[in-house]
């Protein structure tokens, strides 16, 4: 292609030899001759480089074909990205950074359906266990209904017994049932103006009999006396109330439950803390303390059953009021921490 360009620059032959000519030529404009072998030069390794790339790509999109069945490798460490130089390194890195988040995403997926087979084994458990005894007691008192060999006692001490499971029962199909409500997309709130600080007296009211049969007294205060504020009642209610029945469940050698509330007016927010002096929360489980199904490893047992729902409602419910919930525990205190403004973000009032 040079020697075409050169020649087609010529005017015209000297020499009737294209050898000769070219030979001339460089004698007589050596400059045009160098000027267009330069170009040439240039021209030639441009298109080296680009061939050097392409080929550089198609090794990169090989690899990152070869990566897709590893996803689901956790211990698979992606592209080296040194690999690839300078022009391609930005590209290996995001690649990278999609195959990291997708092996993240699997682990949580998995996670999630270990959750879940976890949890429909624990939710068949605890309700076969009180079905078993409501059964089983009830058929104890239908059979008796012939030979009446069951004394009243017996009869009313079976029939509480089938009571009891009942209310076993009922509670866990709540737990489900709130659970469920607390996770919908369109979860929302119903807002309304509340005395925070009566509402603490009241439950604290409400479990004075239950405590004082486990042998733990019971307590609220709050300051200032009066903390008005803007929540949903019930759903706070049923906060505390979780909170409450996890100091009795979980709380082993407690003496008292204390409910207490601070208005914070600087950052126009309260803090409500639920604290027993009971058994120390393991540190390996804080972290994992509000995660749906998940419950203290030995806190399963045929008194306290339950799903590992209730912390996980606890702050479905705080996080939907814009709040936050979280938990310290050493040998002497545990305590359960919870920040909500006092009044909500516009954006999360009702139209």
């Amino acid at each position: 292609m040079g020697i075409g360009i050169v020649l087609m620059i010529q005017p015209h032959w000297d020499t009737n030899n294209l050898w000769s000519e070219l030979v001339r030529i460089s004698q007589q404009s050596p400059a045009t001759v160098g000027i267009v072998g330069g170009i040439l030069l240039i021209v030639w390794l441009l298109l080296l480089w680009q061939f050097y790339q392409q080929t550089k790509l198609s090794e990169l999109i090989v690899a990152v074909n070869k990566l897709v069945p590893q996803v689901g490798d956790t211990k698979s460490q992606g592209l080296q990205v040194k690999r690839w130089g300078r022009r391609l390194q930005p590209l290996a890195e995001n690649v990278n950074g999609v195959f990291e988040a997708a092996q993240q995403a699997m682990v949580e997926e998995h996670e999630i359906e270990r959750s879940k087979d976890e949890m429909v084994t624990n939710v068949s458990h605890d309700l076969r266990t009180p079905l078993t005894s409501i059964l089983g007691y009830l058929g104890l008192i239908i059979n008796d209904s012939e030979q009446q060999k069951l004394q009243r006692e017996e009869i009313m001490k079976y029939a509480q017994t089938a009571f009891d499971k009942s209310g076993q029962m009922q509670s866990l199909v709540e737990d489900l049932f709130d659970y469920t409500q607390v996770h919908q997309v369109d979860f929302k709130l119903h807002w309304a103006p509340l005395d925070l600080a009566a509402l603490l007296q009241q439950l604290a009211v409400n479990y004075e009999l239950e405590a004082e049969e486990k042998g733990v007294v019971i307590s609220a205060v709050s300051n200032p006396t009066v903390i008005e504020m803007v929540g949903d009642p019930d759903r706070l209610a049923r906060v505390f109330m979780n909170l409450i029945n996890n100091a009795f469940k979980y709380g082993e050698g407690a003496t008292f439950v204390r409910l207490s509330a601070k208005v914070m007016p600087d950052d126009n927010q309260v803090e409500i803390r639920v604290t027993n002096n009971g058994a120390k929360i393991p540190d390996e489980s804080i972290k994992r303390l509000f995660d749906r199904f998940y419950r203290v490893e030995g806190s399963r047992n045929t008194k306290t059953g339950g799903t590992g729902l209730g912390l996980a409602i606890v702050n479905g419910v705080i996080n939907a009021h814009g709040g936050q919930v979280r938990v310290e525990s050493d040998d002497a205190i545990t305590s359960f921490i919870i920040n909500l403004p006092l009044t909500p973000e516009e954006d999360e009032l009702p139209d």
